[in-house]
């Protein structure tokens, strides 16, 4: 076959694709459309949400490290009232970003922290502001609303963030006078195998518990626990320190 000829029939065989693609392209012309307008909306609104999610977690960071800020300030004394002293430069009164008393801080940090944990329940920077919020109210004092915190937390997963708030709940209930339940808690942590929280600690931890609710039998049982199990733990001191006081 010519050369010729051969571009002839390539010519023709192209025509006749041009031609079928567009007899097909003119059936299905508002099925394309529509396919084509989906994919632009769906790509549109994944694109927005994106940007949307971003924006969201940006938000929870910093109503968290607003919190922190404040929960991480001095505490000093408020100053001398302004030209009393013979510092020309002296300030009076507080100091902005300082407290006069431990108490006064975690007050004015707690409020944010909620704020955080409410707006934001189910982000990673509102469960960190609802465990900080917790810890917080250990810190004031008011051990059953930490308890209902640390049970919010708790309740987000396996985290280890909502491990912590099982032993922070723990210590709450210490603190409360709660013994038994708060025994039951550590019990159950340093038994767990995947705690995720060191294992000597946690059963000096459950010692200190039983200390403290006066089940001085279950305590040493322990402090053995840690010296035999734990023998390189530094734990392991204060727990043979324990043991020897029995035998004295």
């Amino acid at each position: 076959m010519k050369t010729s000829e051969r571009h002839r029939l390539k010519d023709n065989d192209f025509a006749n694709a041009i031609t079928s693609a567009q007899g097909w392209f003119g059936e299905h012309q508002q099925t394309l459309l529509v396919a084509i307008a989906a994919i632009v909306i769906v790509g549109g609104s994944v694109g927005g949400y994106l940007i949307w999610q971003g924006s969201v977690d940006s938000k929870s960071r910093t109503m968290l490290a607003e919190a922190m800020v404040v929960e991480e300030s001095r505490i000093a004394p408020p100053g001398p009232p302004a030209g009393t002293t013979t510092d020309p430069n002296a300030v009076g009164g507080q100091a902005p970003g300082t407290y006069p008393t431990e108490k006064a801080k975690l007050e004015a940090a707690l409020p944010k922290f909620l704020a955080a944990a409410d707006a934001y329940p189910t982000k990673d920077a509102g469960i960190e502001a609802r465990y900080h919020a917790a810890s917080v109210l250990v810190g004031l004092g008011r051990f059953d609303d930490a308890i209902k915190q640390y049970d919010q937390v708790i309740g987000t997963g396996n985290s280890l963030i909502a491990r912590m708030s099982k032993l922070g709940k723990a210590e709450a209930q210490l603190r409360a006078g709660q013994f038994d339940p708060a025994i039951a808690s550590l019990k159950q942590l340093a038994e767990a195998k995947d705690a995720g929280l060191p294992a000597d600690g946690l059963l000096m931890e459950l010692a200190r518990a039983y200390r403290q609710a006066g089940k001085h039998d279950d305590a040493n049982k322990t402090f053995k626990q840690i010296v035999d199990q734990h023998a390189d733990s530094q734990f392991a001191v204060e727990a043979k320190a324990e043991l020897e006081k029995v035998k004295s």
